[in-house]
């Protein structure tokens, strides 16, 4: 997940927020599941007039926090594993 986007001057600006459609391709998920997430409570969003806005660190707990398929990857491989 990039969190950073170039501004005019070139300079890195860190991304604060996505909406619900860059959530949605950020976590390859739809739209929809985006906001049934929000809905049920499992996914965190902000508000800002009609803007619905969510955290990148929101976002991934919430990615992280689906079940996982397959092998199971032990904490030596997970980046929280410091």
């Amino acid at each position: 997940m990039d969190s950073l986007q170039p501004n005019v001057a070139g300079r890195a600006i860190p991304r604060l927020g996505f909406s619900p459609d860059e959530a949605a391709s950020s976590a390859g998920v739809s739209r929809t599941k985006i906001f049934e997430a929000i809905r049920d409570g499992a996914l965190t969003a902000r508000k800002s007039g009609k803007a619905t806005i969510i955290e990148p660190s929101e976002l991934q707990r919430w990615v992280r926090s689906l079940p996982t398929r397959g092998r199971v990857p032990d904490n030596s491989e997970t980046p929280d594993a410091a």
